[in-house]
């Protein structure tokens, strides 16, 4: 089901269409939010920020425009714009500017610890190859899209993405062992 026929399915208030969107999207969103709010926010707090995106787009589906872009990157600025709201109204000077990856919360489930792990990972990474791993990884956005969006050449993305996984897949394998996941 492609953006558009999702988009329509949950204006005629498709419960199963709606559900399968919660489910293919909330660790993006989470990691979205997380991004933003930092170590500082809880992990319900960033559960209920997650659970409002979904409920907005649920009571305004016709709000998303498949010609601007996709859903995946629509829920995901609505996110990054809620949790900036977020911390405006809370007063706190936190950089914002910038996705910064920091350490999800105590996981819930084995494949949240692998998701965790993979956070870690891209903390040791510096700027700019932190934020491209992110937005592939996490955002699953194209090399050209990040290229496009970041002002830099294609082939320096595909490097930084080549170098960037050199290093995390190092220290990837020695937090699974920690872990007891491999």
């Amino acid at each position: 089901m492609d953006d558009q026929q999702t988009a329509a399915a949950i204006k005629n208030r498709d419960e199963s269409v709606f559900n399968e969107l919660v489910n293919h999207y909330s660790k993006l969103l989470w990691a979205v939010a997380y991004s933003v709010l930092g170590k500082q926010t809880s992990s319900s707090e960033v559960k209920e920020l997650v659970t409002d995106v979904f409920w907005r787009f649920w009571q305004h589906p016709a709000k998303y425009d498949s010609t601007r872009g996709s859903l995946k990157n629509y829920l995901a600025l609505m996110t990054k714009s809620m949790a900036l709201n977020k911390l405006r109204d809370q007063n706190d000077p936190t950089e914002t500017d910038d996705f910064i990856l920091e350490t999800i919360p105590a996981p819930q489930a084995k494949n949240d610890l692998v998701w965790q792990i993979l956070f870690a990972a891209l903390e040791t990474l510096t700027e700019p190859t932190k934020r491209i791993c992110f937005e592939r990884f996490f955002m699953e956005l194209k090399p050209a899209v990040i290229s496009k969006n970041l002002n830099l050449s294609l082939t320096e993305v595909n490097n930084r993405l080549y170098q960037g996984k050199k290093k995390i897949k190092p220290i990837m394998q020695q937090l699974m062992e920690r872990e007891d996941l491999l």
